[in-house]
């Protein structure tokens, strides 16, 4: 009886530990659309932007939201991923009047899973700050949702 009630007890233990991830980290083909959200430690608000973003066999292509006055306006190029980080190079030509970290561009840290997407812009930890100096801290992060 003690061995059938062990027996039961360890595969207990073994199903409950097995637990399976929603999130597949990696980056599906299709179209998403959601939002730029851009995060500064010195304001209470942070700025969102609506955005579409289509992923197609690694090309990437941005279509901006309503408001096609904000720069950039748009942008493409190519993409790949792997553990996790996705490299995207934007192929677009651009003025320098705004904040270019808002241009898909560089490396970021994926998560996904069937329907959403998350972009989080990767950046060069600095380490040689004076103490005596603080410093703002920006983030850039792409929240989607697959449309089709």
């Amino acid at each position: 009886m003690k061995v059938q009630i062990c027996i039961f007890l360890f595969a207990l233990i073994l199903s409950l530990g097995c637990k399976k991830s929603t999130n597949v980290d990696v980056l599906l083909d299709g179209n998403y659309t959601g939002v730029l959200v851009i995060t500064n430690s010195i304001r209470s608000v942070p700025e969102t932007r609506p955005i579409s973003i289509s992923l197609q066999n690694g090309k990437f292509n941005i279509a901006p939201g309503a408001d096609t006055n904000l720069k950039p306006s748009g942008g493409k190029g190519t993409y790949t991923f792997k553990d996790g980080i996705g490299y995207f190079t934007d192929e677009g030509v651009w003025t320098a009047d705004f904040d270019w970290n808002m241009i898909l561009n560089g490396e970021y840290d994926i998560r996904s899973s069937a329907v959403d997407l998350t972009l989080r812009k990767r950046f060069n930890v600095k380490t040689d700050f004076s103490p005596a100096t603080s410093y703002a801290t920006i983030d850039y992060e792409y929240i989607l949702k697959r449309s089709n």
